[in-house]
């Protein structure tokens, strides 16, 4: 299969930090809480980060449970980061700006046996592209385009 290309466009609203994105035909809301500078009217970057995980794990888990004899009656995917303000803020020197650690939990509700369930849990967590993006892909800026003055 040929590579594939996948695009976002994110304009700034106006007001506060917030932007929104583009993605297709789809928007999202992306802002940050008020106690970060935001109005509070969606979810903040970082939170997408978390929400891409866990729903990448889920695409794949309801995508392979059939090859691996998993019968799904419910599956429900947590997903946690540490990460310190004071790196972003520039309070502290050294401190990481981007999250410290991420953990998530996959459970899954089915009568099927648990050695099944476990080698589909590790199929997926091998092939997924946010898990694995998230090891470390080369990310690097295309020079800047200004308007207006």
């Amino acid at each position: 299969m040929a590579k594939l290309t996948f695009k976002s466009h994110v304009d700034w609203s106006g007001e506060g930090v917030r932007g929104i994105a583009q993605i297709r035909d789809k928007q999202i809301i992306i802002d940050e809480p008020s106690d970060l500078g935001g109005t509070d009217q969606g979810p903040n970057p970082v939170e997408l980060i978390l929400a891409a995980l866990g729903g990448c794990l889920n695409v794949l888990v309801s995508m392979h449970a059939k090859k691996h004899g998993v019968e799904l009656n419910g599956v429900k995917i947590e997903v946690e980061g540490d990460l310190d303000p004071d790196g972003f803020l520039e309070k502290v020197p050294g401190v990481r700006p981007g999250f410290q650690e991420i953990r998530y939990r996959v459970t899954i509700d089915s009568p099927s046996p648990a050695d099944q369930i476990q080698s589909l849990l590790e199929h997926v967590e091998r092939i997924c592209p946010v898990k694995d993006t998230l090891r470390g892909v080369p990310t690097f800026a295309i020079p800047p385009a200004y308007s207006g003055r």
